[in-house]
């Protein structure tokens, strides 16, 4: 076993360990992340990346409600929990990236296939994964998804810059009303108000003018009223944050969905049909 943990890169590339779908990123367990199974960006295919999961988001709740909604639009969708399989390789062939982390380790990760200890600290976010984000959105038009705890990234001053936002923590788990829909933005036209069983609101202060509010949240145990959503310009990219999502309930709730849906059709420049 130890052996595996030793592999080396060009051994990995030789050998094709640990192949699997095409759909997922595989990698070994050295510094650098290697991404095994991924093809070539296809002629007319829209791709999608989404890293999620730490120890104290559900991955397993995230990940095939993400999918399903990609997938859904015809788009590619590749996931995983380790960011060090999130490379600016991959980027510059990434049409949009999805993140739900927030900016600390990632305890318990196995990177597989099979190891003999979890391992502590899969590096995000890193200076290189900051750096590439905030290059591939500007200047290439890369789309970004900010997922729920995501804003909890103060340290990272370029990843807050292209948010637009300065994070709020968010208030205990209850019930939370969406509401205040923005009609006169594309993603939420024509939304209604709606409740998540169960969630934490995280909120955000607008820090650049150009940053647009789609929707707020109001805690039914606390009463906090915050912005939920929003979204931004940045260079040749956009940018859209959702704040729910702590919860498995955002991930199966229609009416949220539909903010996955819309948001990242918007993110990528591409009409937003009115249904999945």
């Amino acid at each position: 076993m130890s052996s595996h943990r030793r592999t080396t890169r060009r051994t990995a590339l030789k050998t094709g360990l640990a192949a699997a779908a095409s759909s997922a990123l595989i990698f070994t367990e050295s510094e650098a992340a290697l991404p095994q199974d991924i093809k070539p960006k296809a002629p007319g295919e829209t791709r999608v990346v989404f890293l999620g999961g730490d120890v104290l988001h559900n991955f397993l709740a995230q990940e095939p409600a993400l999918r399903s909604t990609c997938e859904r639009a015809g788009w590619k969708f590749l996931s995983t929990h380790d960011a060090r399989a999130v490379t600016p390789e991959l980027l510059r062939d990434t049409d949009l990236l999805m993140i739900q982390r927030w900016n600390g380790s990632q305890p318990g990760y196995v990177p597989g296939p099979i190891a003999e200890e979890a391992g502590t600290d899969d590096g995000y976010m890193s200076d290189e994964l900051e750096d590439a984000i905030v290059d591939n959105v500007r200047n290439r038009g890369m789309g970004f998804m900010s997922l729920h705890c995501t804003v909890w990234a103060m340290q990272k001053k370029k990843f807050t810059e292209l948010l637009g936002v300065n994070a709020i923590i968010h208030g205990p788990l209850q019930p939370e009303h969406l509401h205040n829909f923005n009609q006169s933005h594309p993603i939420t036209q024509g939304m209604k108000e709606f409740d998540l069983p169960l969630d934490e609101n995280f909120g955000v202060e607008l820090n650049n003018k150009n940053a647009v509010p789609l929707y707020e949240i109001t805690g039914f145990l606390d009463k906090r009223h915050d912005i939920g959503g929003w979204c931004i310009e940045q260079g040749k990219g956009r940018v859209v944050g959702l704040l729910a999502g702590h919860t498995y309930f955002a991930y199966q709730d229609p009416n949220y969905l539909q903010l996955y849906w819309r948001s990242a059709h918007w993110a990528m420049r591409k009409e937003i049909p009115r249904s999945k």
